[in-house]
């Protein structure tokens, strides 16, 4: 379970900064709108907290 926790932590943390990166013109086009770029970053956050909160509550 601790290692799901990691890969989640890693892999959204990965898509936020894709998402950033792409904000700063350095990454092209993703296939989808700009709004659900913003959406997917919004909800992506969560996410990375609740992989955080996992990792330090799991024995």
């Amino acid at each position: 379970m601790k290692f799901l926790a990691w890969y989640t932590i890693f892999f959204n943390l990965a898509i936020i900064a894709l998402f950033i990166l792409h904000a700063a013109g350095m990454v092209s086009k993703p296939p989808f709108s700009q709004l659900e770029d913003i959406v997917w970053a919004v909800f992506t956050v969560p996410v990375v907290i609740l992989g955080i909160w996992a990792v330090t509550k799991a024995k």
